[in-house]
């Protein structure tokens, strides 16, 4: 009679064993969905991310041309200091015979076509009370404008 109870059990325990087994068939499906959807979010920060750093160094760029334009008409400022370069636009025409007027509309020009060149949509102005000068140059960054100014005494 033992023999018998102990054949009762067996199956009783496998049928358990089954009823588990059924039971979690779905639960890898649902764990790697939440894997996925996990994974999912995390890619879409790095690429959200991706775009920002992108975004940045580009503005970091115009900025770094923006200063290195001005600084390098600047020193043109600095080396011929009695010239008037006091404008609001670019000049029309380079020099035919250069005195020293004729350098500084010929430095204006190069500044001109650098920022045409590099910077987008800008506008630049260098204006002069005294022996102070003021240069301001004005360009775009994702339909901000952004103005830089440099103030320096000839």
């Amino acid at each position: 009679m033992e023999s018998h109870a102990m054949n009762r059990k067996i199956p009783r325990d496998m049928n358990r064993r089954k009823t588990r087994q059924q039971n979690q068939r779905g639960a890898s499906l649902i764990e790697v969905m939440v894997a996925v959807t996990i994974l999912s979010i995390g890619l879409l920060g790095l690429a959200m991310l991706q775009v920002k750093s992108l975004r940045l160094n580009t503005d970091a760029y115009l900025r770094s041309q923006a200063t290195l334009i001005a600084n390098e008409f600047i020193e043109e400022m600095r080396a011929n200091p009695t010239a008037d370069y006091v404008v609001t636009a670019k000049p029309s025409s380079a020099c035919t015979s250069c005195g020293l007027q004729q350098l500084a509309d010929e430095a204006i020009i190069r500044w001109y076509v650098a920022q045409e060149n590099l910077l987008p949509t800008n506008t630049s102005t260098v204006t002069a009370a005294g022996s102070e000068v003021t240069v301001t140059m004005i360009w775009k960054e994702r339909d901000i404008n952004v103005t830089q100014t440099w103030v320096l005494t000839l």
